[in-house]
């Protein structure tokens, strides 16, 4: 076998080896357990097996064996990246890494604000633990509920609330496990940091990961706003700009679309937003601090930098709310207490949309045949820019039958154009459009410079970035994964 090539065929003794390490039913292999390990949002490779090991040392040895045999691997921890590829590999022929057995919170620091999780630790276990132990640490949160990873959502750059927009920045260490078993680990130190290397697929397993914990805020409020022209959208972009980078702390902004709006809120597609939430963009803005009278000065300052732009306000004091101050998701009207409000949208054409999973059931896209694709690229904050760009994204879902919903995550210097594509995996040719659908939206936005900063499994981004850096990227994953283990290659997609 030539080094650096994975089998495509998995060996008998490897198969043995992990199940001398794991135990057997820890190495799933059945049709059945391969079959359930391989749904996704949409039509994604199957692996060969699944393994789940129990700890950083059964991991360690996974991965010799996968090294010395050449057999590709996945890794993956909870296994709920919904709409990017859930717990699928990129390609056949590979052994998912299944690391949800490693669930445990190794340390907290309470005075510097510090914890420790493994792969398995999801945001409402690492809630539950910060509320009994140290409830002045605000817990981290996303729309996609308690049951998901904080280590995966933070290594694939996922955003989360309030003072979490950018979970990545909240990572100081990593412990790391190479492809040929040895560790390493990354961290504050001299010389170049080496965290990076590891985001969104790197050439390791992340086996634990330190993170950086916020205070909690002791006064927040969420603003609601609605912009009633689409033609308005450019100013108020520009003027988010200017107010976050003036505001440095405190306030996170959003734009919804009046289509993204009604897939997260409404209970089924035909059904219609109250008339203070049915403009073409609704604004949402997050604030929070510890003095009222700080929190006074940024509502005003939201006031005076949108009021050009909005015809209808409404402000909420979420002051001693559970979630506060990521009030889940967008304003009022949209589920305020759900645990997973990001996940209502995946179920926008289901029969009653998010009514179509009874209450007190969790909701679960994979199972539920939800189809949910997403197309996050990452702009400048100028409003030319961005109209351009969402003409386009528009123009594109549009002439392919797809429904354009669009979020924007608003920073002081960049945004992320959150597109959903959404539909019924059971509806016939269904799939096909929207994977057909989002290769163009790859392809055509790749012409003008715009690519998605967090890619879907299968992604070829070979245009993005510069092409010194994908050189030195590509030389040092070499060095750390000769045999390519956990570099998979997919297909090339031409953006020009």
């Amino acid at each position: 076998m030539s080094a650096g090539r994975p089998t495509t065929e998995l060996p008998s003794d490897a198969v043995a080896a992990w199940r001398r390490v794991l135990g057997e039913a820890h190495v799933l292999t059945a049709p059945e357990d391969r079959a359930a390990a391989g749904r996704c949002t949409f039509p994604a490779p199957q692996p060969e097996a699944v393994l789940c090991p129990a700890d950083a040392a059964q991991t360690r040895d996974c991965l010799r064996i996968a090294h010395r045999h050449g057999v590709r691997v996945h890794p993956v921890s909870t296994g709920r990246n919904w709409g990017y590829g859930s717990g699928c590999p990129p390609v056949e022929h590979t052994v998912v890494l299944r690391l949800a057995r490693l669930d445990r919170i190794l340390g907290h620091d309470e005075q510097l604000g510090l914890v420790t999780v493994q792969p398995g630790v999801t945001f409402g276990q690492l809630a539950e633990a910060l509320g009994q132990r140290s409830p002045e640490w605000l817990p981290p949160s996303t729309g996609a509920g308690p049951s998901t990873s904080v280590l995966a959502n933070a290594l694939q750059r996922g955003q989360g609330r309030g003072p979490y927009q950018d979970m990545a920045s909240h990572l100081r260490r990593l412990e790391v496990v190479r492809p040929d078993g040895t560790r390493l680990s990354t961290g504050p130190g001299p010389g170049p940091g080496l965290t990076g290397l590891f985001l969104q697929g790197g050439p390791g397993v992340v086996v634990s990961a330190e993170l950086w914990l916020h205070p909690r805020p002791r006064a927040g409020r969420s603003v609601t706003f609605r912009l009633p022209d689409e033609r308005l959208l450019p100013g108020a972009v520009d003027a988010a700009r200017q107010l976050l980078q003036r505001t440095p702390g405190g306030v996170a902004v959003s734009l919804w679309n009046r289509a993204r709006l009604a897939a997260q809120v409404l209970p089924a597609p035909r059904s219609r937003l109250p008339e203070h939430l049915g403009g073409p963009w609704t604004g949402y803005a997050e604030l929070w601090a510890d003095d009222p009278r700080a929190l006074d000065l940024r509502y005003e300052s939201v006031l005076r930098a949108f009021a050009p732009y909005a015809d209808h306000w409404d402000s909420d004091d979420v002051t001693g709310h559970a979630a506060a101050p990521g009030a889940p998701g967008p304003p009022e009207g949209a589920a305020r207490y759900d645990s997973a409000p990001g996940l209502a949208s995946a179920y926008r054409h289901k029969p009653g949309g998010p009514l179509y999973v009874p209450a007190g059931r969790e909701r679960d896209p994979d199972r539920d045949r939800c189809g949910v694709l997403w197309f996050t690229p990452q702009l400048p904050m100028s409003g030319a820019r961005t109209d351009t760009v969402l003409r386009l994204v528009e123009r594109i879902m549009t002439d392919r039958g797809m429904e354009p919903c669009l979020a924007l995550r608003l920073g002081a210097r960049d945004l992320r154009c959150v597109t959903g594509l959404f539909w019924d995996r059971d509806e016939p040719g269904a799939d096909a459009r929207a994977l057909e659908c989002r290769r163009e939206l790859v392809r055509r936005c790749a012409r003008i410079g715009v690519h998605p900063c967090r890619p879907v499994i299968g992604d070829d981004l070979g245009d993005a970035g510069n092409e010194g850096s994908r050189l030195l990227l590509d030389q040092v994953a070499s060095v750390l994964d000769p045999r390519g283990i956990l570099r998979a290659r997919p297909r090339r997609v031409s953006g020009r």
